[in-house]
């Protein structure tokens, strides 16, 4: 077979690969749509049914768990709407740190996260080979990472010294050479004084021992190192607005919902001091409450179903307002950098 030959059948093969590729959009395309279609189907049959039970209970005694401050403060009825089971949970406001925590802590927490909680999507790959050379060394440890996206995602940029802990996992899991997860809480990891980064993204508002946690944070990270946390956070416009249909509030996965005076309490007695709040929330804060106010549960909310009830303008009137809670510290959801105490 001649040069010529050869030429005609790679253009013959690259104009096969070339259709196919195009009859790939195509069927990616109409399956989109379809699914599109579906959902706006599945929108349209969406009963909203407000809730009309008195969710705000009024003053009760309680005792914070946080500060240890003792009295009469202002509880609310919350219910689970992520998994739609719709169990009911009480919590409260402390009077002193106004830390938004549960009353009493379920026995059966697990089951309320299971393997479809959104955090365990990513499947484990121990042979994962990665396209980019490692150029970032920083131990980094990411605590109540679920299966690791996060940490993934920084393999593929280039990092290779990554670690995570949840104890809500099957078992460890380590994907390639560059990604190690432990199936353990942050008490049990090792390397104290290692880590030049450590992160919490939206995994403190889980913990049931909140002060330890931070402590043992404190424990593993260099002098010169940073703790970095995402959170939602209380008090809010969200929460003026809907109360304990606050979305964020997530009965009963998220056990506290810290102030920026409990957090800074707990920065205090774990031997941190706060560098950094920013917050970051958007108008799904007031949609998803909205939602949730009218017994829709969290999966049924929709890019569908939102167009049904809100124009644009309402969407960038919402937009509007969060950014303004934002620039006044009154979002629900922020990101927080603690630093060692400076000696």
């Amino acid at each position: 077979m001649n040069d010529s030959e050869l030429l005609a059948i790679n253009e013959k093969f690259d104009l096969l690969f070339k259709t196919i590729g195009e009859l790939q959009n195509q069927v990616s395309q109409q399956n989109d749509v379809i699914a599109h279609l579906l959902r706006a189907e599945n929108a349209s049959k969406v009963t909203m049914i407000k809730d009309d039970t008195e969710r705000r209970l009024g003053k009760k005694h309680h005792v914070c768990r946080i500060c240890g401050a003792e009295g009469d403060f202002d509880t609310f009825l919350s219910r689970e709407m992520m998994q739609n089971k719709r169990d009911e949970f009480e919590y409260f406001e402390c009077g002193e740190c106004h830390c938004l925590q549960i009353s009493e802590i379920p026995d059966n927490l697990g089951d309320y996260y299971g393997e479809n909680y959104y955090s365990y999507a990513l499947k484990e790959d121990p042979d994962r080979k990665y396209n980019v050379p490692v150029n970032n060394t920083d131990k980094i440890l990411d605590v109540g990472c679920g299966t690791g996206v996060w940490l993934v995602s920084l393999a593929d940029a280039g990092y290779g010294n990554l670690f995570g802990c949840d104890p809500f996992i099957e078992r460890d899991i380590h994907y390639g050479d560059r990604v190690h997860i432990r199936k353990c809480t942050i008490h049990e990891m090792e390397g104290e004084g290692t880590f030049d980064r450590i992160r919490m993204g939206d995994s403190f508002e889980h913990m049931t021992d909140p002060e330890e946690a931070l402590k043992s944070a404190a424990k593993l990270l260099k002098d010169d190192g940073v703790i970095e946390m995402a959170i939602p956070t209380y008090p809010n416009v969200a929460f003026e607005l809907f109360g304990p249909h606050w979305y964020q509030l997530d009965a009963p996965r998220h056990i506290f919902l810290h102030s920026r005076k409990s957090l800074e309490y707990l920065a205090d007695k774990a031997g941190l001091e706060v560098a950094a709040y920013q917050y970051n929330s958007n108008f799904g804060q007031m949609v998803r409450s909205f939602f949730y106010e009218h017994g829709v549960p969290f999966n049924d909310i929709t890019a569908e179903l939102v167009n049904r009830f809100f124009d644009q303008k309402n969407i960038d009137e919402f937009e509007a307002k969060a950014k303004e809670c934002n620039e006044t510290g009154y979002g629900d959801h922020m990101n927080v950098v603690f630093r060692k105490k400076t000696k």
